[in-house]
């Protein structure tokens, strides 16, 4: 068995503070960028939003706890959060106007408790000055200018309630899922960034011709980001120097002199050492969450940019292997330290106390092509596994020649934090990116995850994999076969809009019922992509991003921001979850109506429309009768494999003006449980309101032949296709990873998987007893971590609603 290292008392103290997270919100950055904005009222965005960028990050509040070896704050408290009012801050104004979910506490703050978002409390004092900008930002918000006009046709579309730019806000965050490039960041510095900048503008100054304009603007921008950046990690080693001045401890008084000096070298040169290269990637962090409300700022392969300086530091003697594992845990509880005070519709999408930084190890070397790991892989792993994590989601790639060591850990890792590490296919996806996205080798075989599941190039790609500012694509894909099914009408909101295909019970055969659902499909697609396609036009524009493009490959060569096109590599793409109940729906019709006769398309549609109730008889025999998706049955395969090519073919008649591919993916945050709050019963039998199947998993308890059956069955389309992503979620009972031999069944049963061309999965180790247990006593089990779809989460901080949707999913023996 895997041996972990012991924890330091300052990292077990750092966890506990951070498990324990009420996160205060403050209004400083409110404050700072409303200054800025009065200041800078007539400069156009390019060059305003990095002045205001650099002001806040030359004037926030830089912490530095007792405890703390990497510092960096988002708040005036250590697990504090500011606000981002230039995209949306209206919900948060509303509840403390109505502070109908708030409540004063003992402490004297006030604090919003409910599961629908992080556990937030607030100052009095914070309260009111946060509330004195209202008026201000009523009306200058980025989400109201995208919001202020539409395409012809799009209310009318949007009435169906399937469109997600639709129902919600088109753009109440910025674009950013992406790796931003940390490896340039701590390998080059800013000061080196700034004068290539600088540079440019003295070459031509007084001479812009033609676009030369554009890109003095965005030259100019990139000096003001690097000042700011650069001051902002100064206040930090500031901040170092005066803890040390008034410690009494001779260790950490030297301790935090080190951390000064490191600081002020980083913050105009690259890092020297494996400390220095983690902490300039939190400076970075910061930097980026100053400028913006980015929604998924992935760490990429932080095994790979970090392990040169560690390498470096053991030959020189400078670090220990314990020293540098205290580290990386001090990283990834920094990490866990950037949850945010955001929208309440937005958090049960994305889900709470998560932060998105997903982290990638292990894989090939993008030179070489070898096995790529080496101890920072391992010691990752084990700060997940050790401190019981839950965020962030760490991906582990998989290739041929991954140690067998590095599988131990990983599977050790799994039965203690659930769902993590996810398991990639190297070869699978490093294809993949060559054929669908036309990357250069080197560049594919640095890929990295982000996000929920997206697949993404390493600090040169502006993906935009989850859509265009947070929005996947198409809201329930059940609703889009009901509105198929009901001649344009949803059934679950009775609106009008969408193509007038007809009704179920007036179809003669099944290729008509295929006919209505690929039509309605194709129309309400790409009407999410046309949305997605206008708010691209307005967001170069309105929303650039000096500070991503300084550091992404591509944007400095050639002097155009990374929104509209300047990155190496340019691509968007959506997700499509609950397909498998689409295509269990079209198995139950195919298979009751038309192949078996053994009852009306009529008496499906009026059983759907009622919820089933005085059709249950009819509702069992589809459950326990017809061919499901994940069971290994060609009949059910054949149908998903049908409308998997549906969605993909779609994909690809679709494009922009920054990017000429849109990708397809089959992952999921939590969409499947908030879509299917929204969906009425589909003809597989499911009644309204149950969750729809996740990502590209089997609908919850269709699976009935066990792990090896559900492989083969998602096997049944080309996941090298789909490089948008893929999840596939199995709940393993934690008695199959009891003993040694049951680890290396499931060790085994992953390797043929991947084998057979199978491109992502992760496993949910966890009891069905354990959670109805958990829900009874949360106390009791409030470290227990499961994997939702594109995310995990501590079991008791989940809505009812999602732990259900956990429960439900079978158990599966390995």
């Amino acid at each position: 068995m895997y041996e972990f290292r012991p924890v330091t008392e300052r990292i077990k103290l750092m966890r506990r503070l951070v498990r324990d997270r009420v996160i205060s919100v403050d209004a400083e950055r409110v404050e700072l960028i409303t200054q800025a904005y009065k200041k800078y009222e007539k400069v156009p965005p390019s060059i305003k939003i990095p002045l205001a960028t650099s002001e806040i990050c030359a004037n926030m509040t830089c912490r530095v706890e007792d405890f703390e070896i990497i510092v960096g704050n988002i708040g005036k408290d250590f697990l504090g959060s500011g606000m981002w009012p230039e995209w949306d801050a209206s919900w948060l104004w509303k509840e403390l106007e109505e502070m109908a979910l708030w409540e004063l506490w003992d402490d004297g703050l006030y604090h919003r408790t409910d599961k629908s978002g992080v556990h937030l409390s607030m100052s009095k004092e914070e309260i009111d000055k946060f509330m004195s900008f209202r008026d201000f930002w009523k009306d200058k918000t980025i989400t109201q200018y995208f919001d202020s006009w539409s395409p012809d046709g799009f209310e009318e579309v949007a009435n169906l309630g399937i469109l997600e730019m639709g129902s919600m806000m088109r753009a109440p965050i910025h674009t950013g899922h992406l790796v931003a490039g940390y490896e340039k960041i701590i390998n080059r510095g800013y000061s080196s960034i700034k004068k290539e900048a600088q540079d440019w503008i003295d070459e031509h100054k007084g001479n812009l011709m033609g676009d030369n304009v554009e890109k003095y603007m965005f030259y100019k921008a990139a000096t003001i980001i690097c000042d700011g950046a650069s001051e902002m990690i100064k206040n930090y080693a500031r901040e170092c120097y005066k803890k040390a001045e008034l410690c009494v401890d001779l260790e950490r008084k030297k301790e935090l002199n080190q951390m000064a000096e490191g600081l002020n070298w980083i913050s105009e040169n690259p890092a020297r050492t494996f400390w220095e290269a983690c902490q300039a990637t939190i400076m970075y962090q910061v930097v980026l969450y100053m400028e913006a409300r980015h929604p998924a700022l992935a760490f990429g392969r932080f095994d790979q940019y970090t392990w040169p300086f560690l390498q470096s530091d053991l030959t020189e003697g400078r670090l220990t292997l314990d020293e540098a594992q205290e580290i990386v845990d001090a990283f990834f509880l920094k990490s866990n330290c950037f949850y945010r005070a955001s929208n309440p519709k937005i958090a049960a999408y994305t889900g709470v106390g998560v932060t998105y930084h997903h982290t990638t190890i292990g894989g090939i070397d993008k030179k070489t092509g070898k096995d790529a790991t080496n101890p920072v892989t391992y010691m990752v792993l084990e700060t997940l596994g050790r401190l019981s994590l839950h965020d962030p989601t760490v991906s582990l790639r998989i290739n041929k020649d991954s140690p067998e060591k590095l599988w131990d850990l990983a599977i050790e890792t799994t039965r203690l934090v659930g769902g993590l590490p996810l398991f990639q296919n190297d070869d699978v996806i490093i294809p993949g990116l060559i054929k669908e996205l036309g990357m250069e080798l080197e560049d594919a075989r640095d890929y990295s995850i982000i996000g929920c599941q997206e697949i993404v190039g390493s600090g040169n790609d502006y993906p935009a994999g989850n859509g265009l500012h947070g929005k996947a694509g198409l809201g329930s894909h059940g609703n889009v076969l009901l509105t198929a099914l009901n001649n344009g009408i949803n059934p679950s909101n009775g609106k009008a809009g969408g193509l007038e295909t007809g009704f179920l019970y007036d179809m003669k055969s099944f290729e008509e019922v295929k006919k209505a659902y690929k039509r309605q499909f194709d129309y309400l697609h790409k009407w999410s992509v046309t949305i997605q396609n206008y708010v691209e036009n307005l967001s170069g524009f309105y929303a650039p991003s000096a500070a991503l493009s300084i550091s992404i490959e591509g944007c400095m060569e050639s002097g155009v921001d990374c929104t509209i096109g300047g990155a190496k590599y340019n691509s968007y793409g959506g997700t499509a979850t609950g397909l498998a109940t689409v295509a269990d729906s079209l198995s139950a019709i195919k298979y009751m109506v038309f192949d078996n006769k053994l009852c009306t398309a009529r008496e499906i549609y009026d059983g759907m429309m009622t919820d089933w109730k005085g059709y249950e008889p009819l509702q069992q025999q589809i459950l326990n009768e017809v061919p499901h998706y994940g069971n290994a049955d060609p009949y059910a395969d054949e149908i998903m494999k049908w409308v998997t090519d549906i969605y993909y073919d779609n994909c690809s008649e679709c494009f922009s003006k920054r990017s000429k591919i849109y990708k397809a993916g089959l992952y999921g945050a939590a969409q499947h449980v908030v879509q299917g709050a929204v969906t009425n019963a589909t003809p597989d039998g499911r009644n309204t309101g149950q969750p729809l199947a996740d990502a590209m998993s089997p609908g919850q308890g269709r699976d009935k032949n066990g792990p090896t059956a559900i492989y083969n069955s998602a096997c049944c389309i080309d996941h090298g296709k789909y490089m948008d992503g893929i999840a596939l979620n199995l709940k393993i009972h934690p008695t199959s990873l009891s003993t040694k031999r049951s680890k290396e069944s499931l060790k085994d049963m992953t390797k043929t998987y991947f084998n057979n061309k199978g491109m992502e999965v992760q496993y949910n180790v966890v009891s069905t007893e354990v959670m109805r247990a958990a829900q009874k006593d949360p106390d009791s089990y409030r470290d227990l971590v499961v994997r939702i779809a594109g995310y995990s989460a501590y079991f008791n901080e989940l809505s009812e609603a999602m732990q259900n949707d956990v429960i439900s999913r079978n158990e599966i023996e390995v």
